[in-house]
C-alpha cells in the first residue's frame, strides 16, 4: 500500500506540476513584487465582494490597507491586468518557473475578469468560464443523462414519473433538523479517520463546525491558515444521510480542509509559494479545488464502504430506517452522471436561451434536480461558478490519462493547487 501511495503521489504531482519545485533566484526576485500585488488584489476584491474570495491568510501587513480601504473595481481590474502583463514578460526560465508564472498570470487575469463582471460587464457563458476558470465545457453529447434516468427508474419502481418516484424516495431519507449535527459530526469523524490512514496530516490540524441558516450553500469550508478550517452546515437545506456524508468529505476530509492543509504545509511553508495564501473563488485554482472535492467521497469510501458506513453508523444516528442505505447511495451515484446535463442547462440559462420558468421543468425532468429553483437562485448569484461542480469533476478526470489508479489514495490532495495552467 505504501509503495502504491507513493507512486500515485508522484503521478499526481507530475500531472499538476506541484512537486519538487525550485526557482531560480532571478525569477524569484522578478516575481516577488507581483506575488504581493496579486495577494493584495485578491484580498481587495474580496473586501469589495465577499463572494469573490474563498479564503486568505497572507501576512497581515500586506493587506491591512486593502481590507480597510479597498481600491475601486476599475483600479483592481487595471492593476491585475498590468501585473499579468509584467509576469508574462519575464524572460524564459526553467520549466518549473514558467509553470508558476503561467499560473500567476492566469490568476491575475481571472481577478481582472471578475472585477469587470462585478462592474456590470456581461459575457457569454463560454467567454466567462474561459476567462475565470480557463476552460469551456464541450457540447452536450446526445443521450447524456439517459442512463442515469434509466438506473433510477429501476431503483425506485412504482407508479408515476421517474422524478416523482425519486423525489418521494428522497423525502424519506431526509435527516430531521435536530439530528443533523450528530449525523454530520459522526460523518466528519469517519472521514477524518479514513483520510488519516492514507495521508499524514499535521498534528494540530483542526476543523470547527457551525450550523447556519439562510446560506446559498448546503455547506461551506473557510480556511484560516495554521491548519485550521471552519465548516458551515446549512440547516435549511434539507439533507439526507448520504448528503451529509458527501458534505463531510467534500468540505472536510479529504476535501477542502485537507487540500488547504497540505497546500499550506507543502507549498506555502516549504516552498514559499505565498500566492497560495489566497484563493479567489472565480479562478482556475478554485476549479481544481472544487473538482477534487467532488471526488472526495469516492476517494474516502469507495465501493460498498459508503453504504456500509451509512447503514451501520449514520442512519441509526439520524433515527431513520437503514434498509434503504445501499439504494440511496446507488441513486446518488446515478444522479452524479447527470452533471453534464446540468452544466448544459446552466449554460443555456445564463446565455438567455432558457428563462427561469422554462429552466425549472427542464432541470427537474431532464437532470433530475429535485430543487431546481434553489439551483437557479444559486446560479443567478454565482453564475459560471456552477461549472466547478458540474463540469469540473469530469474535466479533472479526463485530464489524467492514467485514470483513477494514478489519483487514488485520497492524494489528489497533495496535488492540490495546480501550478500548471493548461
Amino acid at each position: 500500500m505504501q509503495s502504491r501511495r507513493i507512486a500515485a503521489i508522484v503521478a499526481v504531482c507530475t500531472l499538476l506540476g506541484a512537486c519538487g519545485r525550485t526557482e531560480s533566484a532571478s525569477t524569484h526576485s522578478a516575481l516577488d513584487a507581483d506575488v504581493v500585488e496579486y495577494v493584495r488584489l485578491a484580498v481587495a476584491l474580496g473586501a469589495r465582494d465577499g463572494d469573490s474570495l474563498d479564503y486568505a491568510y497572507p501576512p497581515a501587513e500586506w493587506v491591512a490597507d486593502d481590507i480597510r480601504t479597498p481600491p475601486a473595481l476599475a483600479a483592481i481590474r487595471a492593476r491585475a491586468t498590468a501585473a499579468a502583463e509584467r509576469v508574462e514578460r519575464i524572460a524564459d526560465s526553467p520549466a518549473s518557473d514558467r509553470a508558476r508564472r503561467r499560473s500567476l498570470a492566469a490568476q491575475l487575469r481571472a481577478l481582472a475578469a471578475r472585477a469587470d463582471l462585478l462592474s456590470g460587464k456581461r459575457l457569454s457563458f463560454h467567454d466567462e468560464s474561459r476567462l475565470l476558470f480557463g476552460i469551456t465545457p464541450p457540447a452536450l453529447e446526445e443521450g447524456a443523462g439517459r442512463r442515469a434516468s434509466s438506473d433510477i427508474e429501476h431503483l425506485v419502481p412504482g407508479p408515476g414519473s421517474v422524478i416523482e418516484r425519486y423525489e418521494s424516495f428522497a423525502r424519506r431519507q431526509l435527516v430531521p433538523t435536530d439530528r443533523v449535527p450528530v449525523v454530520f459530526e459522526r460523518a466528519l469523524a469517519a472521514c477524518r479517520q479514513q483520510t488519516r490512514r492514507e495521508i499524514a496530516l499535521p498534528a494540530n490540524e483542526a476543523v470547527e463546525v457551525v450550523y447556519v441558516h439562510d446560506s446559498p450553500w448546503n455547506g461551506y469550508s473557510r480556511y484560516h491558515g495554521h491548519y485550521g478550517s471552519t465548516i458551515q452546515v446549512n440547516l435549511d437545506y434539507g439533507s439526507s444521510v448520504d448528503d451529509l456524508l458527501v458534505l463531510a468529505c467534500h468540505e472536510g476530509y479529504p476535501g477542502h480542509h485537507v487540500q488547504n492543509v497540505i497546500t499550506e504545509e507543502q507549498l506555502v511553508v516549504k516552498q514559499h509559494l505565498i500566492e497560495l495564501t489566497v484563493q479567489p473563488a472565480f479562478s482556475h485554482q478554485s476549479l481544481v479545488s472544487e473538482a477534487l472535492a467532488v471526488h472526495a467521497i469516492d476517494r474516502a469510501f469507495p465501493g460498498d464502504m459508503r453504504a456500509a458506513l451509512e447503514r451501520d453508523v449514520l442512519y441509526p444516528a439520524a433515527g431513520l430506517d437503514s434498509a434503504d442505505a445501499a439504494r440511496s447511495v446507488a441513486i446518488a451515484r446515478a444522479i452524479d452522471r447527470t452533471r453534464p446535463v446540468v452544466a448544459d442547462i446552466v449554460r443555456r440559462y445564463l446565455d438567455g436561451d432558457l428563462e427561469f420558468a422554462r429552466a425549472l421543468p427542464v432541470l427537474r425532468d431532464r437532470a433530475l434536480v429535485p430543487q431546481p429553483a434553489a439551483l437557479l437562485k444559486f446560479v443567478n448569484r454565482f453564475r459560471s461558478y456552477a461549472l466547478t461542480y458540474t463540469y469540473g469533476p469530469d474535466w479533472l478526470h479526463a485530464r489524467d490519462p492514467r485514470g483513477d489508479d494514478a489519483r487514488d489514495a485520497l492524494l489528489a490532495t497533495l496535488l492540490l493547487r495546480s501550478q500548471r495552467h493548461d
